[in-house]
């Protein structure tokens, strides 16, 4: 079938790739509703609102759904701060998520084209799920994909397609074996968000939820300000994990800002007051969007220096 001739193309351009039925993907609105009482109300209310698979507006006839895993990195930001040029973590897929899909979109559609068929990229379907489901991830302990060859650097896209494709894989998300014997992530989570038993994590304990979802001033006290140590999301859990451990070198350069740009951003100024320069640097790293958040968590980072 040209489903497996795309699947291997697309190995070749270094995407990882797996295609389901539509179908499939219609009933995992049935997957959140088993969330119901295991997951924080609030964080399951905002996956419900993300999470929607409709297609009516795409431009052909949906028969499938692509999704890819691509290679990320750890990114390092660097903040000029009271005479010191100061390295900032973003851990893997923050940066990439907007930009690098658009490369696979394109990617795929030259294939796809081959035999007359299109791919649309979509961000309101649920990669992770669909990635255990269909084979192409496992799950860790602590809730986060694991990609062959990729570790947990890997980051997930889906594309709505009018390719057919056959049943395929198509199973309850599954751990990890090795984590059945391993408690690197629990015993490294200094807020106690792993539960031991289960691959989905105590949410409204997770340093991730609170710096990327809520808005508070500042973090609930019970956060030590020692276990900061991203400027969005946390790295804890992956960094120990021994599944990550031939990936953790993967690490890019990327912005720095100024000594003005800092305070500007440390101070929680108005967008703006920034110049376009800063804003262009906050929409390449993919951070804008978080934007109202940054002051605070940017500024937890800083003292600690």
């Amino acid at each position: 079938m040209f489903a497996d001739t795309v699947i291997e193309q697309m190995q070749e351009n270094g995407y990882i790739t797996r295609i389901v039925p539509v179908e499939r993907i219609m009933r995992i609105g049935d997957e959140l509703k088993t969330l119901d009482g295991l997951l924080d109300a609030g964080l399951l209310s905002i996956l419900r609102d993300i999470y929607i698979c409709d297609y009516s507006n795409v431009p052909f006839d949906v028969k499938s759904v692509i999704v890819t895993a691509s290679p990320c990195r750890i990114g390092k930001v660097f903040f000029n701060y009271r005479g010191k040029k100061i390295p900032l973590t973003i851990p893997p897929t923050y940066v990439e998520y907007k930009s690098e899909p658009v490369k696979i979109e394109s990617c795929l559609q030259q294939i796809l084209a081959a035999e007359n068929y299109h791919a649309k990229l979509t961000y309101n379907l649920p990669g992770k799920i669909i990635a255990a489901k269909c084979g192409l991830s496992q799950y860790g302990k602590n809730n986060i994909c694991y990609v062959p060859g990729l570790g947990s650097f890997a980051l997930l896209s889906t594309f709505y397609s009018d390719l057919p494709c056959e049943n395929g894989i198509w199973s309850d998300a599954r751990l990890m074996e090795r984590c059945r014997t391993c408690d690197a992530c629990t015993n490294n989570c200094p807020t106690g968000a792993i539960n031991p038993q289960s691959y989905l994590i105590r949410a409204e304990r997770c340093i991730t939820y609170h710096n990327e979802i809520t808005n508070t001033p500042e973090f609930p006290e019970w956060i030590s300000s020692s276990a900061h140590n991203s400027i969005v999301g946390c790295m804890h859990c992956q960094t120990c994990c021994p599944a990550n451990r031939n990936y953790l070198n993967r690490i890019v350069e990327l912005e720095e800002f100024s000594e003005d740009e800092t305070e500007k951003i440390v101070r929680g100024a108005d967008k703006s007051e920034l110049s376009g320069e800063t804003a262009e640097k906050l929409e390449r790293l993919n951070l804008m969007v978080y934007y109202d958040k940054l002051a605070r968590n940017i500024r937890v980072l800083l003292k600690a220096v």
